[in-house]
């Protein structure tokens, strides 16, 4: 049992020490590097860095995109609805105005009604005052032509 403990634990320390390495060599190598190869890995190295960059100027530039296009959003929506107020009492002004209109108009109509009666009512009035007239000139006439002595006179139109 000693001796699979002990192969396990050799297995995982070499393991271990070979995966080090891995990292070690990835990030220093451990083959000299001539000063060439310095300048190709601090240009690439640069390259690296600069398309690190432009990307989160491009994510940044994105997101302030969107930002602003929430924010545009947002004003827009504000101005539908402060439009959408404007035109509601708009609306009720235009509608308080017709019904306003509408009692004018239908007052001026019973005022010319009643105009109207009123004269209907004068010209009656006088018709009548002149058949009065009339009646009254005739009954005159009448006793007139009835009292003794008198002369004869002609009778005088009707009118219709």
């Amino acid at each position: 049992m000693n001796l699979k403990f002990t192969v396990i634990a050799l297995a995982a320390a070499l393991s271990g020490s070979v995966y080090a390495q891995q990292i070690v060599e990835q990030t220093y190598p451990l083959v000299p590097v001539s000063p060439t190869d310095q300048q190709i890995m601090a240009v690439q190295q640069a390259e690296r860095q600069i398309q690190a960059n432009e990307q989160a100027i491009a994510l940044e530039k994105a997101r302030a995109t969107q930002r602003q296009a929430k924010a545009n959003a947002a004003a827009a929506a504000k101005r539908r609805a402060a439009q959408a107020k404007v035109n509601e009492k708009k609306a009720a002004e235009a509608a308080q105005k017709k019904a306003y209109d509408d009692e004018m108009r239908q007052i001026d109509l019973e005022m010319k009604k009643l105009d109207l009666e009123l004269k209907r009512s004068n010209v009656k009035t006088r018709i009548d005052m002149n058949d009065i007239a009339q009646r009254k000139a005739e009954l005159e006439l009448q006793k007139e032509m009835q009292a003794p002595g008198a002369a004869p006179a002609v009778p005088a139109p009707k009118a219709p």
